[in-house]
């Protein structure tokens, strides 16, 4: 139960970093000038989720005695892979300095010339496919704080880089969908 609470726990420190940035105090996410030091937390952080998720749920593999189907096709295993593509599209077209906090400007080509938050989208698809590839409450719980996390990350941001770049963003944001 130590890894589940790892990962909520990250999830819940997210949540917090977020609120706070969210409410015009301290902008620590995303930071206004991203460093090696906000790149290490915020990826610490997000590996938490991970970590926690999948040591915590391995310790029941499939207690809610979930059919195959629902794990290894259409649910779990689906978009657990699907997942790989849209994330690693996102974190590939804006890099790994904007992935980790650093100003690269507003990214609106590759991934982002699709949808507006590609990397978070491909993030949240992975947890909810390991949450149901698991099968167990511990691990569906661990799996949506993290989702929730990462889709108030994306609201977060999306305020962020609206007061940021202003009308260009106004214009890319009423040409993509937020996800």
């Amino acid at each position: 139960m130590i890894w589940i609470a790892l990962s909520v726990g990250a999830s819940a420190v997210w949540g917090i970093v977020l609120s706070v940035s969210d409410r015009g105090g301290w902008q620590v996410w995303p930071p206004e000038r991203g460093n090696w030091l906000t790149a290490i937390w915020a990826w610490a952080l997000t590996t938490a989720i991970y970590v926690g998720l999948i040591n915590g749920a391995g310790e029941s593999w499939n207690s809610l005695d979930w059919p195959g189907w629902l794990r290894w096709g259409v649910g779990g295993a689906a978009l657990t892979l699907a997942s790989l593509w849209v994330q690693g599209r996102g974190i590939t077209d804006l890099g790994l300095k904007g992935t980790s906090g650093w100003d690269v400007g507003l990214v609106t080509k590759g991934a982002y010339a699709r949808r507006r938050h590609p990397q978070y989208a491909g993030q949240i698809l992975s947890l909810v496919g390991l949450g149901i590839l698991f099968g167990t409450p511990p691990g569906l719980v661990a799996a949506l704080c993290g989702a929730a996390a990462l889709v108030y990350a994306s609201v977060v941001e999306d305020r962020a880089l609206a007061r940021r770049f202003g009308d260009r963003h106004a214009d890319y944001r009423a040409a993509m969908p937020f996800f």
